[in-house]
């Protein structure tokens, strides 16, 4: 009873004082952390939240989709809803056939096993993954028994680079190339797929975050042998934990499906019948359900992530502390999973960057630090390079390396909101930039005399 009281005075703060003038002095007065009025009160005026209006959601159509399932004593196989959702994502990112898996890993690791009718049991060859990345895109290969290359990345985009691909390439032992669709922007597709062509090499898509974003020569998704999305709980498109892979290779697909259903291959309907080595990734209705309902409003959503993505790029020309990422031309359309941005503390006083978050933060601002550190950097892999150095080799990242030290992101929840959220965001990292770049060159001249 208290919980919900509470709950309630804060529906009426925010709906009363979150709508009331906000002070002139919030924008050009002191900073938040030296006891200023903030440039956003968060308690008052939250962030956008991609969960807003679930209760009404669950009534309407959650809800009774779950009873329904549960009612019906067949939360997985059939599996009729993962496969009407599997049909539905497939067409939409252009490929004839996808397979629901429990995760994105799944979908990268039963990817590769499938496109390559690798049982895992021996070495199965390297395949090329980005230094800068979650580390699934690598463990997904090492799971698999393939060994991984990790190479360097474009200085603009923060996407696989080409040019350092094929010079890590090994004739007879580069076997893949694994781009990963970074922060929902894809990766060169044009030049890797040349690159690919040219040495014999497959691709395997990692577009775990990538839902919905097109190249120029086609939709996520469609572009490689095959590819892995994610709907783990940040995705735009999630249900908690949950993956697919999608392909046009009919045969890839057997495989993959064989995979996830413990060796019974499409056309098998015994439920003691095993063609091949598989094990159960398979995902429950439950999970495909959340994911029909969520997808039916998904491109609305995606366009007005859009807007907002594009709101806040113009707002942020003037910022010379933070500047986001390029997006390339051979981009038809952004995925908007994150909004990426380098910190150049030169303009901001000299600042470290967890001072400048520590700052931006306290005026409201929804700035995030974005990997810590690179791939070949993180214990486990350095962990596994002792013991197993003939599984990962690393070539010179020097971009990565330095990109992990400067970039900061805004999640894409932030972008479900208005225009004048965006505004917010530019106005206090402004209002920082301002103050410390006036006090940093303020303590330079301090220090000359």
């Amino acid at each position: 009873m208290k919980t919900a009281l509470k709950d309630t005075a804060k529906f009426i703060a925010r709906q009363t004082i979150g709508r009331l003038p906000q002070p002139s002095s919030r924008l050009t007065g002191r900073l938040a952390l030296d006891g200023g009025t903030p440039v956003r009160d968060k308690r008052f005026r939250p962030w956008a939240n991609y969960h807003s209006g679930n209760l009404l959601q669950w009534v309407t159509s959650v809800g009774p989709s779950f009873r329904s399932i549960f009612l019906s004593g067949f939360e997985g196989l059939p599996q009729p809803r993962q496969r009407q959702f599997a049909a539905q994502w497939a067409e939409y990112c252009g490929c004839r056939h996808a397979v629901l898996l429990p995760h994105g890993t799944d979908a990268l690791r039963i990817g590769l096993a499938a496109v390559f009718d690798h049982d895992g049991l021996e070495y199965g060859g390297e395949v090329i993954v980005p230094n800068l990345s979650f580390i699934a895109s690598a463990t997904a290969a090492l799971d698999r028994r393939f060994g991984v290359a990790l190479v360097d990345v474009d200085a603009g985009t923060l996407n696989l680079d080409p040019k350092r691909v094929e010079e890590a390439i090994i004739p007879g032992k580069t076997r893949a190339i694994m781009p990963v669709h970074q922060f929902g922007q894809p990766a060169d597709m044009t030049s890797l797929r040349t690159i690919a062509t040219k040495h014999g090499l497959k691709v395997i898509e990692d577009a775990a975050q990538a839902h919905g974003a097109e190249w120029e020569s086609g939709p996520v998704g469609s572009l490689g042998d095959a590819a892995g999305f994610s709907f783990q709980s940040a995705k735009n498109l999630t249900c908690g934990e949950g993956g697919i892979l999608t392909t046009n290779d009919k045969q890839v697909f057997d495989r993959a499906y064989a995979l996830h259903n413990a060796g019974r291959t499409p056309e098998m309907s015994g439920r003691w019948e095993h063609a091949t080595l598989g094990w159960n990734c398979r995902p429950t209705e439950y999970q495909a359900a959340l994911l029909i309902h969520r997808f039916g409003m998904f491109e609305r959503q995606q366009e007005k992530r859009s807007r907002n993505f594009q709101t806040l790029r113009e707002l942020m020309s003037d910022v010379a502390c933070l500047r986001p990422l390029e997006v390339h031309p051979g981009v038809r359309r952004h995925g908007m999973y994150m909004f990426v941005m380098r910190y150049h503390p030169e303009h901001c006083g000299g600042r470290a960057l967890e001072e400048f978050l520590r700052a931006a933060g306290a005026e409201g601002a929804p700035l995030h630090r974005c990997y810590s550190s690179t791939m070949s950097d993180q214990l486990a892999m350095q962990k596994l390079i002792a013991r197993r150095p003939e599984y990962i080799r690393v070539l010179p990242t020097p971009v990565a390396d330095d990109a992990v030290n400067r970039i900061v992101y805004i999640s894409a929840n932030v972008f479900l909101g208005s225009e004048a959220d965006m505004g917010d965001i530019a106005a206090a990292v402004r209002k920082v930039e301002r103050h410390y770049a006036t006090s940093g060159s303020g303590m330079r001249e301090l220090q000359r005399v």
